[in-house]
């Protein structure tokens, strides 16, 4: 006889009997034989017919297992069943198929949880599928769609565990995510888990200067100021990100020094620019403004001389 289809491994599942099928050519009887033992009284089908094609007969048998038979039987090997075909020219056997109660528990061994990620960077949701018996698949959906972390362009991977890796996060990625537990025996989905993706805040580029304060002012010699100003929106804070960083104020140098005045001063000024401060930071410490004789000591005692002259000639 000849094997045409041997029987593969089966599982029983909650009340429905495992089946196991075998179809042999050149063979006068076929049955099989479970954990040693001839079970010809659980063929639920058995049918001969021929081959249109080749015109050889071909036998085929069906076996059904229950869930009683496999808890029943306690060999250290498991429920099993071969097939037997046999002719006048002497028998052949067939692989030992194993027959499984399948299951799956209710409750996962880890549950995702809700993540917070930053703008780009990597963030993984776990998931442990539950116990259970083929070990079961593991999916993802978001939002209640399936996730197709194979899908060209996609930024998901699904490891082997079943973890669920976001390689670099964008704002479309950011929804409700649950894991998908399924065998034979059942299916089970996870809590939800939320990704919020965060922007952190970014500084425009500075304004240009504003006009100097002390123009057209009369008197104001090395007393004006002048301002530039930049804006927290390049990108604005989103979802929870974080604002552009306290910036404390730092003082830019000095100017040069002006022309001297009649006053025989001069003057320098600085300006708390470098930055300026922002996002309630710290102003410099310190002056703005300096002032020094420009003479050398002598303006004084010039002034001093003319009045001597003028009254006492």
């Amino acid at each position: 006889p000849l094997f045409l289809e041997e029987p593969e491994d089966a599982y029983v599942v909650k009340s429905k009997a495992g089946t196991l099928s075998c179809r042999a050519a050149h063979a006068l009887q076929i049955y099989f034989v479970c954990n040693g033992e001839a079970v010809r009284t659980k063929h639920h089908s058995a049918h001969e017919f021929v081959d249109p094609m080749t015109g050889i007969r071909q036998l085929e048998v069906k076996v059904d297992v229950s869930r009683n038979d496999v808890e029943e039987y306690f060999g250290l090997d498991g429920y099993g069943c071969e097939c037997i075909a046999w002719s006048s020219f002497g028998q052949v056997k067939s692989r030992r198929a194993k027959v499984i109660v399948a299951f799956i528990r209710k409750y996962f061994t880890e549950n995702p949880y809700s993540r917070s990620v930053e703008l780009e960077r990597q963030v993984e949701l776990r998931c442990l599928a539950p116990e259970g018996i083929p070990p079961p698949d593991v999916t993802w959906q978001k939002n209640g769609v399936p996730v197709e972390p194979k899908k060209e362009g996609s930024n998901l991977i699904v490891s082997s565990e079943g973890h669920l890796l976001v390689v670099q996060a964008r704002l479309a990625d950011m929804g409700n995510y649950t894991c998908v537990s399924e065998n034979v025996a059942g299916k089970r989905i996870s809590d939800t888990a939320v990704l919020t993706v965060l922007v952190n805040g970014g500084w425009s580029s500075w304004s240009s200067w504003s006009e100097c304060t002390s123009t057209g002012q009369p008197n104001s010699c090395g007393r004006g100021t002048q301002k530039r100003t930049r804006l927290c929106t390049n990108p604005t804070p989103l979802n929870g990100g974080r604002t552009c960083p306290v910036v404390d104020g730092r003082w830019n140098a000095w100017s040069s020094w002006s022309n001297c005045g009649p006053n025989c001063k001069h003057h320098r000024r600085r300006s708390c620019t470098s930055p300026s401060p922002s996002n309630g930071g710290k102003y410099c410490v310190g002056r703005d403004l300096m002032s020094a004789n420009c003479t050398g000591g002598m303006c004084r005692g010039m002034y001093s001389l003319l009045y001597y002259n003028l009254i006492f000639g």
